[in-house]
């Protein structure tokens, strides 16, 4: 059934003889979520639908169903403001709908997808909130099991609400899990929980952690684009240090302890960042920030993201949580170095203290461990398609460490091995070739339009939305990190255009050479990653600019872009 038959069939249907479906808020693997309208006590609500598709054969509906009941009587049982609140159940056509309150937000996916990394008093401050619910959850014997940041709704006024409790255990219920799998998001997963160990009260703030990490840092700690090597590197690598989050380090280090003996409770953590944020809000000040990066003539924002809705979570676009300016924060008591320094690379990263050395379990280990894991359990990636994740017709955009991993599918894979830049890389599909005149080849997609604004700047236009490539042959010398720090002075100090706001800056190499990515977002709505090099005496930087709403599903062909470029 279309989108459009579905929501006319909705605004005409009278739900239980009381709530009338009025728009579709979002869809999902699990389901819809729906506007309605309450005709008892005349107001709105959020009704969630579970999609039951006739081809589900009888385990996998009652599954569903189960599923659906266990979220309603997790979510009934906490009564916390940062809990989203269950009004009624109703049993209809065969199947349940969940009446809930309807809390209007976005997910912290969705906003860190479309304003890059928050400060961190921000992040302090929606960590606060969700380790309250955790706490309240804990207290009543209810353990979440799936925290990430397309499951925390924020709202307009800075309220954090912890949401689908679709895969919580419940003390005294019977265990939702089917044998031989794993139920969450292997992103924000626990060590001991990919380890097939049971769920523990700690697992849910390991998770904790790596949610405020995504926040501080724009991506998961251990994102890998595989998903077999970021499996191994969560049971056996400490994640990189983080650099934007300030005073919340030594939380996050204490949160990603990967013993959940020694990982900090939730009682400390609520405490400390509670403290972390009163300490923010007295020295805030205004932000002076940096200007802007080097864009496209003309290009605007592209809207709000079309990813689906949250249990309760009607989009209100990007506009509806504006980005808040990042203060010069100081870093007690962890040391961090000065800018600029590159994002640590994977192999020999500079630890700070706080992050241990691997030694939970060895690499080799690992590899075994993860193989069987893979090879034995079925690991459920609740995801309907990106880092982004949830078995759930819920939150917002999602991390590409999702996806499902099958028994029948990597029980043939061999051990993951670092992959190597190809000397002549290899046409991506969906591309062509371009650049050559130049002397230099670059992919880029079929269909994009080349506009050359003078002779050392060339642009490739997407026709479909404001994305575009840009290669500038601008002359440059020296180090490449040192470059963009040069070039980011530059643009401060004329102050155009608003809103430039770094994420990272790294080392990397292109053709054997010292390279570096610049990757940041501005006020126009887009993200770009920005990679300077200079090779046989010629400066280059190649830059992939997208619709910052769309980063994530677009990330691969950014990356195919930026590795694919050869002199």
């Amino acid at each position: 059934m279309s989108a459009g038959v579905e929501e006319t069939q909705g605004q005409s249907r009278l739900l239980a003889g009381r709530y009338r479906l009025t728009s579709v808020v979002g869809r999902g693997g699990m389901g819809t979520v729906w506007r309605a309208w309450d005709e008892a006590l005349h107001r709105e609500v959020a009704v969630k639908e579970v999609a039951l598709h006739p081809s589900l054969g009888e385990e996998e509906r009652a599954r569903r169903h189960e599923r659906t009941l266990r979220e309603a009587r997790a979510s009934a049982r906490l009564n916390h403001p940062g809990v989203v609140t269950v009004h009624d159940v109703v049993d209809e056509d065969g199947r349940p709908w969940i009446v809930m309150e309807l809390v209007q937000a976005r997910s912290l996916q969705e906003v860190v997808d479309a304003d890059g990394p928050l400060p961190p008093g921000r992040v302090a401050a929606i960590g606060r909130q969700v380790a309250g619910a955790l706490r309240a959850a804990h207290a009543i014997g209810i353990l979440h099991r799936d925290v990430k940041p397309a499951n925390v709704l924020i709202t307009p006024d800075g309220r954090a609400v912890l949401t689908d409790f679709g895969i919580a255990q419940i003390a005294g219920d019977a265990t939702l899990t089917q044998a031989g799998m794993i139920m969450g998001s292997p992103a924000y997963m626990s060590p001991e929980r990919l380890n097939g160990e049971r769920a523990l009260p700690a697992s849910d703030l390991w998770a904790l952690g790596a949610t405020l990490y995504a926040a501080c840092e724009g991506r998961a700690p251990h994102h890998r684009d595989d998903a077999m090597a970021m499996l191994a590197a969560v049971m056996t690598q400490d994640p990189p240090p983080p650099r934007n989050a300030g005073p919340l380090a030594p939380v996050l280090a204490a949160l990603l302890e990967r013993d959940p003996a020694r990982r900090m409770g939730v009682d400390a953590a609520e405490a400390t960042l509670s403290r972390i944020v009163a300490d923010e809000a007295a020295r805030t000040a205004p932000d002076t920030g940096p200007a802007a990066p080097p864009a496209v003539q003309g290009a605007t924002a592209s809207g709000a993201s079309t990813a689906p809705g949250g249990v309760t979570l009607v989009r209100t676009g990007p506009a509806g949580t504006p980005p808040v300016p990042v203060p010069p924060v100081p870093v007690p008591p962890v040391p961090v170095p000065p800018e600029p320094v590159p994002w640590p690379q994977e192999t020999g990263p500079v630890r700070r203290r706080g992050f241990r050395q691997p030694g939970w379990v060895t690499l080799l280990e690992a590899v075994l461990t993860v193989a069987v894991i893979v090879a034995v359990v079925v690991v459920t990636f609740t995801s309907d398609g990106g880092d982004r994740t949830g078995d759930r017709t819920g939150g917002g955009a999602r991390d590409k460490t999702g996806g499902s991993v099958a028994s029948a599918e990597t029980g043939k894979k061999k051990a993951v091995v670092p992959r190597k830049t190809a000397t002549k890389p290899t046409l991506p599909p969906g591309m062509r070739w371009a650049g050559m005149r130049d002397g230099y080849r670059v992919p880029v997609p079929a269909g994009w339009t080349m506009r050359r604004d003078s002779g050392d700047r060339v642009y490739w236009l997407d026709p479909r939305s404001d994305a575009y490539i840009m290669v500038d042959r601008t002359a440059w010398t020296g180090d490449p990190i040192q470059h963009w720090v040069d070039w980011e002075r530059e643009v401060q100090a004329k102050g155009q255009p608003r809103g430039y706001r770094r994420i990272t800056l790294r080392s990397t190499k292109v053709q054997g050479h010292k390279a570096a990515d610049l990757e940041f977002v501005w006020s126009d709505g887009l993200r770009a990653k920005d990679r300077g090099v200079v090779i046989k005496g010629q400066s280059y930087a190649v830059m992939v600019a997208v619709p910052a709403s769309q980063w994530n599903q677009r990330l691969e062909s950014v990356n195919n872009v930026l590795d694919g470029f050869h002199v």
